[in-house]
């Protein structure tokens, strides 16, 4: 047995296995994927600690999804906005925006036109994955897929927007719909 097989078997992987992660989390589902593979979850090392099993139970009950009104950002409350958009990220990583000023309409033609992209044939889709974080247009699965030892679960498409004249020639004709 050669070294390089030696290491894959050690590490659980193949290049196939390996090729269809690049490819992204929709392709792994659309494969038939019934388990999250181990190249999508965190060593225990790295994962959050939770404190102890009842305090966890706790919390995961009283958890209520920070909402930020974005209309007291012109008013005199401006500094408990920001410094509640501020906790939001540090403390949950996500939040709820009410009173945003985009029309419902705009909102689900924007989810439309993402869903339609991602149920594009994989092929259309991996015009757009690319290594560069800068690039106009970008999809792929990871922050780094070359290098990243853990991916995450997600799928992403990443489109420049401003000033839209400069990047609209960048992204992909179907599904685009304006």
């Amino acid at each position: 047995m050669s070294h390089a097989m030696a290491i894959t078997e050690q590490n659980g992987e193949d290049e196939a296995t390996k090729s269809q992660y690049q490819k992204g989390v929709k392709q792994l589902i659309d494969n038939g994927l019934q388990k999250v593979p181990k190249k999508y979850i965190l060593p225990a090392s790295d994962r959050p600690a939770a404190r102890n099993k009842e305090d966890s139970n706790v919390e995961k009950q009283n958890l209520q999804l920070p909402i930020i009104d974005f209309a007291e950002l012109l008013g005199p409350f401006r500094p408990q906005v920001l410094q509640s958009l501020a906790n939001a990220c540090e403390e949950y990583g996500f939040f709820h925006v009410v009173n945003h000023g985009i029309r419902d309409d705009v909102l689900n033609n924007m989810l439309d036109v993402s869903s339609r992209f991602f149920n594009l044939p994989f092929e259309e889709r991996a015009k757009y994955i690319t290594s560069d974080v800068r690039a106009a247009v970008r999809y792929g699965t990871s922050f780094n897929q070359a290098k990243d030892s853990v991916f995450c679960w997600r799928d992403f498409f990443k489109l420049l927007c401003n000033p839209l004249p400069d990047y609209m020639p960048h992204w992909p004709s179907p599904p685009r719909q304006l």
